[in-house]
């Protein structure tokens, strides 16, 4: 009976990602409509060649000697070390929105400071995660570093890196471990998520290999004895607690583990007394480490507001919003955060529900969570592609062709999540054994999805920890799947069939990168102090700043201000006057001069009103040219640095991208496929021999 359960939850979470495929194939860009999209039929004919090229590796994973075998693992562990390795080194995300506010306040806590940002009375969710890098930064500031963002970068990578050793030593102990190893780590190679939010700072990477982490540890609790299994044992609860310290929503998680104890105990996997122990053990460790950040906050000065805190309300209010599906929106925030008291606040929030729902219906709600749906599962990049549009430190040939870099790499990503789909919907749906641990991440699955389409508000980077779920039952699923074998004449029918349809995709894609004309490319950018508070810099005689550029090609500055005194504003290079321009502060905040290269800019407002100019900036405790922390907080200009192109001069033209790469990227790809057709395993030749010599 209990099985039949099992086999349930996981029927439903197969379900439920059979529609997050077909919303990802067909009308990902229906519910975030920001990148540059290949058509329905580019990803599907892109989804096929991968399954074949899957297959094909299968063949030759079961063709090759143990010992070659674990010489490409040892490549393949070589190339994600490199990579991440690189990646950490050549990006420092400079931090915005909530991770300004975060990164500031860990610095000052760093540093000692008792004192909190007006932020964090509202948003008292991201205390702990405040607290946290303070700790760390603390740390390395005691070892004298002042430009720990590389390091700190190393440090998420590892951490994630965790979920895919939890992920190999659960397959060890599946069926086909051989191919499905490989596969996982193939996979994690070439994850642009694993990437972008081990760059991105914030709690994301703490809790994206999490439910991996703890379906590792629960199966060597069960299978182990002793001190083993109680290490085990310890790691859970300490891993669970973390991810809700961290972010409440994982409270399904806690669920999820919860019923798996339930469930194990009632199959009798462990005994009763077992599961009772590790169930009070999570409980306890949940309390401790609970009470353990609250006081660590007080400790460090944080005292909660009641007044100024949003209600819980408030988002489920902003949830229920059908013109953006659900997603965050400030004029929905900001009516609720400026509303006096909590009293008046959950009022405000309770009515809002109240009128929403009233206003969509049963038919119009309904909708509504489908749309919330796809905006939670239809991205396989997960929201990675806009994670970041300010850099401290960045490559200059990615910031010169960064639309070029993310609709390749949205398209690989996307055509890689269909694929993961399909295994991970096969898995679940012809899963019958190991179904404690299926069924636990099954439950994780739909507990997240509930809770999120049905209850709070919706991002596709709220999806994350989900990824290396689908990341383990897709690989596995590719591995239980019936192998594909075609005799000759199938071979060549599905070869010509590949080749047309990747040279229909071919010139789709050319079409469409012959419509897509860039107007401009952001070169570099300060936006902080825009969000939640925004600030201005008062400037009374003269201010100069620098602008960071690192060797970029740039014609425009962007200033902002509202003021209307009397301005000039000098932009130099070297020592040289590349620009000078004057008047009314708010109509020469759009600096343009001509086109050229330079490590940095140095920009002079002169002030010629008797009254300060207030342009927009930011308050940040570390430099935004270096990344060096600073002992003091001090005011950043805002400013934005482009390279905009003319459009009436054809050769300055700039195109998503380049004939020569659609086409070696199309012929690489087609060659990969047919490759994987094509190849015939040594077992099959030696049969096939043998039958002709007979």
């Amino acid at each position: 009976m209990i099985n039949k359960v099992l086999v349930g939850f996981n029927w439903l979470a197969g379900g439920m990602l059979s529609v997050a495929f077909l919303l990802a194939a067909l009308m990902p860009t229906e519910f975030f409509n920001q990148e540059d999209w290949a058509k329905p039929v580019i990803l599907l004919v892109m989804l096929f060649g991968l399954l074949l090229i899957i297959n094909g590796i299968r063949r030759v994973v079961n063709d090759i000697s143990d010992r070659t075998y674990r010489w490409c693992l040892y490549i393949v562990v070589a190339l994600i070390v490199i990579a991440q390795a690189w990646v950490a080194l050549h990006f420092i995300d400079a931090a915005r929105a909530d991770l300004y506010f975060v990164r500031n306040q860990a610095i000052a806590l760093a540093q000692g400071s008792h004192k909190w940002n007006y932020y964090f009375k509202v948003y008292p969710n991201n205390v702990n995660s405040a607290l946290f890098e303070g700790a760390l930064l603390k740390v390395l500031l005691g070892w004298g570093i002042k430009m720990p963002w590389t390091i700190l970068n190393f440090f998420r990578f590892v951490w994630i890196d965790t979920g895919l050793l939890s992920g190999l030593v659960m397959l060890q102990h599946w069926k086909h471990a051989r191919a499905s190893s490989l596969l996982f780590m193939l996979t994690w190679l070439l994850s642009v998520p694993v990437y972008t939010y081990g760059l991105f700072p914030y709690n994301d990477a703490l809790v994206m290999p999490l439910i991996l982490n703890v379906s590792a540890l629960g199966w060597l609790f069960i299978n182990k004895n002793s001190c083993q299994r109680w290490l085990a044992g310890i790691g859970t609860w300490i891993l669970l607690s973390m991810g809700y310290v961290m972010k409440s929503n994982l409270i399904v998680f806690l669920i999820a583990a919860f019923m798996t104890a339930i469930f194990a105990s009632i199959s009798k996997k462990v005994d009763w007394k077992l599961a009772i122990g590790w169930l009070l053990g999570s409980l306890i460790t949940l309390f401790l480490l609970s009470s353990f950040m609250t006081n660590t906050a007080k400790s460090k000065g944080y005292v909660k507001n009641t007044n100024l805190a949003t209600p819980v309300t408030s988002w489920i209010a902003m949830s229920l919003n059908p013109d953006k599906q659900g997603q965050y929106y400030g004029r929905d925030f900001y009516s609720i955060r400026d509303t006096k008291t909590q009293v008046a606040k959950k009022k405000k929030a309770a009515a809002s529900i109240k009128t929403r729902v009233k206003k969509l219906g049963k038919t119009g709600l309904a909708y509504h969570f489908y749309q919330k749906f796809g905006v939670f599962y239809s991205h396989g990049d997960f929201d990675a592609i806009n994670l970041t549009s300010q850099w401290v430190k960045a490559p200059s040939s990615y910031i010169q062709r960064q639309r070029h870099y993310k609709f390749w790499a949205l398209m690989l990503t996307q055509s890689w999540y269909l694929a993961l789909l399909v295994g991970s919907i096969w898995q679940l749906f012809a899963q019958r054994t190991h179904l404690l641990i299926t069924s636990m991440l099954s439950l994780a699955i739909l507990g997240l999805t509930v809770f999120h389409v049905l209850i709070w508000e919706v991002e596709p980077r709220y999806s994350l920890p989900l990824l290396p779920i689908i990341m383990l039952l897709g690989c596995e699923g590719w591995t239980t799947i019936p192998a594909v074998t075609l005799n000759l004449n199938r071979r060549m029918i599905v070869s010509w069939v590949m080749a047309l349809g990747i040279t229909v995709s071919m010139f789709n894609i050319a079409q469409m990168s012959q419509k897509v004309t860039i107007k401009q490319i952001s070169l570099a950018t300060q936006g902080n102090g825009a969000y939640f508070t925004p600030t201005t810099l008062a400037i009374k005689n003269n201010y100069n700043f620098k602008v960071p550029l690192h060797g970029l090609k740039s014609n425009q500055l962007v200033l902002q201000t509202d003021s209307k005194n009397q301005v000039t504003i000098i932009v130099r290079s070297n020592g040289k006057v590349v620009k000078r321009v004057a008047g009314h502060a708010n109509t020469v905040q759009q600096i343009n001069y001509p086109t050229f290269n330079a490590k940095r800019l140095d920009v002079t407002i002169t002030n010629h009103g008797r009254t300060p100019i207030k342009y927009n900036s930011g308050l940040v405790h570390y430099s935004a040219f270096t990344g060096k922390i600073t002992k003091k907080m001090h005011m950043n200009m805002r400013w934005g640095v482009n390279r905009v192109f003319n459009q009436k001069d054809a050769t300055k033209v700039q195109h998503l991208t380049r004939y020569k790469t659609i086409i070696q990227m199309s012929f690489f790809y087609l060659f990969l496929v047919l490759v994987s057709i094509w190849y015939r395993p040594s077992s099959e030749l030696n049969t096939r021999k043998s039958g002709f010599l007979k």
